[in-house]
Protein backbone atom coordinates (compact mmCIF):
# COMPACT_ATOMS: atom_id res chain seq x y z
CA UNK A 1 0.00 0.00 0.00
CA UNK A 2 1.38 3.35 -1.19
CA UNK A 3 1.95 5.56 1.73
CA UNK A 4 3.23 9.33 2.19
CA UNK A 5 3.46 11.21 5.28
CA UNK A 6 1.37 14.55 4.45
CA UNK A 7 3.50 17.24 6.87
CA UNK A 8 2.78 21.40 7.00
CA UNK A 9 4.86 23.77 8.10
CA UNK A 10 5.55 27.07 8.45
CA UNK A 11 8.59 29.51 7.75
CA UNK A 12 9.63 29.80 11.59
CA UNK A 13 8.90 26.17 12.44
CA UNK A 14 11.88 25.19 9.55
CA UNK A 15 13.96 23.84 12.67
CA UNK A 16 11.11 21.79 14.12
CA UNK A 17 10.54 20.11 10.61
CA UNK A 18 13.98 19.21 10.40
CA UNK A 19 14.29 17.41 13.58
CA UNK A 20 10.88 15.57 12.56
CA UNK A 21 12.70 14.75 9.09
CA UNK A 22 15.53 13.29 10.93
CA UNK A 23 13.44 11.13 12.97
CA UNK A 24 12.02 9.77 10.39
CA UNK A 25 15.12 9.41 8.13
CA UNK A 26 17.43 7.68 10.77
CA UNK A 27 14.71 4.69 11.79
CA UNK A 28 14.66 2.31 8.49
CA UNK A 29 11.13 1.13 8.98
CA UNK A 30 9.94 4.49 7.56
CA UNK A 31 12.03 4.23 4.26
CA UNK A 32 9.25 3.14 2.23
CA UNK A 33 6.84 5.99 3.48
CA UNK A 34 7.01 9.03 0.81
CA UNK A 35 7.60 12.39 2.53
CA UNK A 36 5.03 15.34 0.82
CA UNK A 37 5.29 18.79 2.48
CA UNK A 38 3.41 22.25 1.95
CA UNK A 39 5.79 24.63 2.97
CA UNK A 40 3.60 28.14 4.44
CA UNK A 41 5.20 31.64 4.33
CA UNK A 42 8.13 33.32 3.07
CA UNK A 43 10.17 31.31 0.99
CA UNK A 44 13.40 32.61 2.42
CA UNK A 45 13.62 29.50 5.04
CA UNK A 46 13.20 26.90 2.19
CA UNK A 47 16.63 26.16 1.68
CA UNK A 48 17.38 26.10 5.63
CA UNK A 49 15.40 22.64 4.98
CA UNK A 50 17.35 19.58 5.27
CA UNK A 51 16.87 15.87 4.18
CA UNK A 52 15.93 17.27 0.76
CA UNK A 53 17.07 13.93 -1.00
CA UNK A 54 14.25 12.34 1.36
CA UNK A 55 11.60 14.59 0.15
CA UNK A 56 9.21 13.36 -2.53
CA UNK A 57 7.42 17.14 -3.21
CA UNK A 58 8.29 20.38 -1.45
CA UNK A 59 5.39 22.67 -2.15
CA UNK A 60 5.49 25.97 -1.27
CA UNK A 61 2.35 28.02 -0.32
CA UNK A 62 2.39 31.92 0.09
CA UNK A 63 -0.05 32.10 2.69
CA UNK A 64 -1.02 30.71 6.01
CA UNK A 65 -4.12 28.73 5.64
CA UNK A 66 -3.63 26.94 9.39
CA UNK A 67 -3.92 23.31 9.59
CA UNK A 68 -6.81 22.17 8.24
CA UNK A 69 -6.44 24.66 4.90
CA UNK A 70 -2.67 23.80 4.26
CA UNK A 71 -3.61 20.14 4.38
CA UNK A 72 -6.37 20.08 2.03
CA UNK A 73 -3.86 22.48 -0.25
CA UNK A 74 -1.42 19.80 0.39
CA UNK A 75 -3.90 16.43 -0.59
CA UNK A 76 -5.01 18.37 -3.53
CA UNK A 77 -1.62 17.91 -5.04
CA UNK A 78 -0.90 14.69 -4.30
CA UNK A 79 -2.98 10.90 -4.22
CA UNK A 80 -1.51 7.77 -2.26
CA UNK A 81 -3.33 4.60 -1.29
CA UNK A 82 -2.54 5.86 2.03
CA UNK A 83 -1.60 8.72 4.08
CA UNK A 84 -0.32 9.29 7.78
CA UNK A 85 -0.58 13.15 8.78
CA UNK A 86 2.29 14.52 10.75
CA UNK A 87 2.75 17.73 13.33
CA UNK A 88 5.96 19.81 12.17
CA UNK A 89 6.41 19.60 16.04
CA UNK A 90 6.69 16.04 16.30
CA UNK A 91 9.60 13.65 16.65
CA UNK A 92 9.14 9.67 15.62
CA UNK A 93 10.60 7.38 18.08
CA UNK A 94 11.81 3.43 18.59
CA UNK A 95 8.16 3.39 19.97
CA UNK A 96 6.21 4.65 16.91
CA UNK A 97 4.72 2.15 14.83
CA UNK A 98 2.24 2.41 11.70
CA UNK A 99 1.84 -0.87 10.63
CA UNK A 100 -1.00 -1.84 12.51
CA UNK A 101 -3.05 1.68 12.16
CA UNK A 102 -2.34 1.66 8.46
CA UNK A 103 -4.10 -2.19 8.51
CA UNK A 104 -7.00 -0.66 10.76
CA UNK A 105 -7.20 2.31 8.25
CA UNK A 106 -7.27 -0.13 5.14
CA UNK A 107 -10.80 -1.58 6.99
CA UNK A 108 -13.60 -0.73 4.77
CA UNK A 109 -15.84 1.32 7.43
CA UNK A 110 -12.81 2.81 9.36
CA UNK A 111 -12.02 6.21 9.14
CA UNK A 112 -9.08 8.07 10.75
CA UNK A 113 -6.93 5.70 12.95
CA UNK A 114 -5.07 8.26 15.57
CA UNK A 115 -1.84 6.90 16.80
CA UNK A 116 -0.68 7.79 20.74
CA UNK A 117 1.60 10.72 21.23
CA UNK A 118 3.56 12.28 24.71
CA UNK A 119 4.87 15.69 25.21
CA UNK A 120 8.10 15.34 25.93
CA UNK A 121 10.48 12.16 25.68
CA UNK A 122 10.33 11.88 29.44
CA UNK A 123 6.52 11.73 29.75
CA UNK A 124 6.74 9.18 26.29
CA UNK A 125 9.04 7.62 28.50
CA UNK A 126 6.66 6.59 31.66
CA UNK A 127 3.52 5.77 29.08
CA UNK A 128 5.78 3.05 27.47
CA UNK A 129 4.86 0.20 29.74
CA UNK A 130 0.83 1.38 28.97
CA UNK A 131 1.36 0.53 25.35
CA UNK A 132 -0.78 -1.99 24.01
CA UNK A 133 -2.29 -3.27 20.88
CA UNK A 134 -5.39 -2.16 21.26
CA UNK A 135 -7.92 0.86 18.86
CA UNK A 136 -10.28 2.40 21.04
CA UNK A 137 -13.32 4.10 19.17
CA UNK A 138 -13.42 7.87 19.55
CA UNK A 139 -14.91 10.16 16.54
CA UNK A 140 -13.29 13.22 17.03
CA UNK A 141 -9.44 12.32 17.32
CA UNK A 142 -6.70 14.88 16.07
CA UNK A 143 -3.08 14.61 15.61
CA UNK A 144 -1.39 13.35 18.37
CA UNK A 145 1.35 10.80 17.24
CA UNK A 146 0.29 10.84 13.50
CA UNK A 147 -2.87 9.80 11.80
CA UNK A 148 -3.69 7.47 9.16
CA UNK A 149 -6.09 7.19 6.56
CA UNK A 150 -6.93 5.81 3.23
CA UNK A 151 -7.62 7.73 -0.53
CA UNK A 152 -10.81 7.33 0.10
CA UNK A 153 -11.08 9.10 3.37
CA UNK A 154 -8.73 11.71 1.29
CA UNK A 155 -11.11 12.58 -0.91
CA UNK A 156 -13.88 13.66 1.48
CA UNK A 157 -11.23 15.65 2.77
CA UNK A 158 -10.00 17.13 -0.70
CA UNK A 159 -13.82 18.08 -1.23
CA UNK A 160 -13.84 20.36 2.04
CA UNK A 161 -12.90 24.44 1.78
CA UNK A 162 -9.72 25.04 1.86
CA UNK A 163 -10.14 27.94 4.44
CA UNK A 164 -8.21 28.95 7.70
CA UNK A 165 -10.06 27.42 10.21
CA UNK A 166 -9.15 27.32 13.90
CA UNK A 167 -9.04 23.68 14.79
CA UNK A 168 -9.50 20.58 11.98
CA UNK A 169 -12.36 19.67 13.76
CA UNK A 170 -14.10 18.73 9.89
CA UNK A 171 -11.86 16.32 9.23
CA UNK A 172 -13.12 13.67 11.92
CA UNK A 173 -16.57 15.19 12.22
CA UNK A 174 -16.38 14.97 7.93
CA UNK A 175 -15.72 11.11 8.41
CA UNK A 176 -17.89 9.93 11.39
CA UNK A 177 -20.98 11.88 9.29
CA UNK A 178 -20.23 10.16 6.47
CA UNK A 179 -20.50 7.03 8.42
CA UNK A 180 -16.84 6.09 9.19
CA UNK A 181 -15.78 5.37 12.47
CA UNK A 182 -12.55 6.21 13.97
CA UNK A 183 -9.94 5.07 16.52
CA UNK A 184 -7.32 5.73 18.76
CA UNK A 185 -4.92 3.56 19.03
CA UNK A 186 -2.52 2.60 22.07
CA UNK A 187 0.34 0.75 20.65
CA UNK A 188 2.07 3.46 18.79
CA UNK A 189 3.90 6.30 21.11
CA UNK A 190 5.85 9.97 19.24
CA UNK A 191 7.13 12.91 20.89
CA UNK A 192 4.67 15.54 20.23
CA UNK A 193 5.81 19.35 21.30
CA UNK A 194 2.09 20.66 21.22
CA UNK A 195 1.79 24.42 22.37
CA UNK A 196 5.37 25.50 20.91
CA UNK A 197 5.85 28.99 19.86
CA UNK A 198 4.52 29.77 16.09
CA UNK A 199 2.63 27.28 13.86
CA UNK A 200 -0.98 26.71 14.94
CA UNK A 201 -0.57 28.22 18.84
CA UNK A 202 0.49 31.74 16.51
CA UNK A 203 -2.21 31.08 14.09
CA UNK A 204 -4.84 30.74 16.64
CA UNK A 205 -3.67 33.71 18.86
CA UNK A 206 -3.80 35.81 15.19
CA UNK A 207 -7.01 35.03 13.86
CA UNK A 208 -10.72 35.68 14.35
CA UNK A 209 -12.31 31.75 15.69
CA UNK A 210 -13.59 30.31 12.27
CA UNK A 211 -15.37 26.77 12.07
CA UNK A 212 -17.59 24.73 9.87
CA UNK A 213 -20.10 21.71 10.58
CA UNK A 214 -21.76 23.67 13.60
CA UNK A 215 -24.88 21.68 13.64
CA UNK A 216 -22.74 18.55 14.32
CA UNK A 217 -20.53 19.80 17.27
CA UNK A 218 -21.27 22.19 19.79
CA UNK A 219 -18.25 24.44 20.26
CA UNK A 220 -17.45 25.37 24.03
CA UNK A 221 -15.60 29.05 25.29
CA UNK A 222 -12.81 29.55 27.47
CA UNK A 223 -13.39 31.82 30.07
CA UNK A 224 -11.53 35.04 28.84
CA UNK A 225 -12.33 35.46 25.03
CA UNK A 226 -10.55 38.33 23.16
CA UNK A 227 -12.00 37.57 20.18
CA UNK A 228 -9.20 34.86 18.60
CA UNK A 229 -9.29 31.52 17.87
CA UNK A 230 -7.84 30.84 21.13
CA UNK A 231 -11.56 31.35 22.29
CA UNK A 232 -12.89 27.61 21.69
CA UNK A 233 -11.89 24.73 22.90
CA UNK A 234 -10.82 22.06 20.82
CA UNK A 235 -14.62 19.84 20.77
CA UNK A 236 -14.46 16.06 22.32
CA UNK A 237 -16.80 13.35 21.57
CA UNK A 238 -18.97 15.00 24.11
CA UNK A 239 -19.60 18.08 22.25
CA UNK A 240 -20.86 16.22 19.45
CA UNK A 241 -24.91 16.83 18.63
CA UNK A 242 -27.38 14.49 18.17
CA UNK A 243 -27.77 15.64 14.90
CA UNK A 244 -24.15 14.42 14.16
CA UNK A 245 -24.72 10.83 15.89
CA UNK A 246 -27.98 10.41 13.94
CA UNK A 247 -26.11 11.27 10.62
CA UNK A 248 -23.29 9.11 11.40
CA UNK A 249 -25.91 6.10 12.03
CA UNK A 250 -27.64 6.56 8.90
CA UNK A 251 -24.72 7.04 7.00
CA UNK A 252 -23.13 3.94 8.33
CA UNK A 253 -26.11 1.75 7.55
CA UNK A 254 -26.38 3.39 3.93
CA UNK A 255 -22.74 2.70 3.19
CA UNK A 256 -21.74 -0.13 5.12
CA UNK A 257 -24.98 -1.96 5.90
CA UNK A 258 -24.85 -1.72 9.31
Amino acid sequence: MKTTFVIITVSERVADLNKLLDSIVTQPRFDAIDINILYQGVAEGVPLIRRRDRITNLFVYPDRLGCHGARVELLNRIRYEAYINLDDDMELTEHTFYARALAKAAEPSTGFVLTNWARTRKLMDAKVPKMKDVFVKQALVYQGGGMAYTDEVADLMRALPSIPLTFDTVWPLTAYVNGFTNYRYLGSLAVHHVCTRGGMNTFMASNPPQTLMDDYVTYRRGKRCTGTGMDLLIPMDSDLTPKAREAHRQARVQRFGK
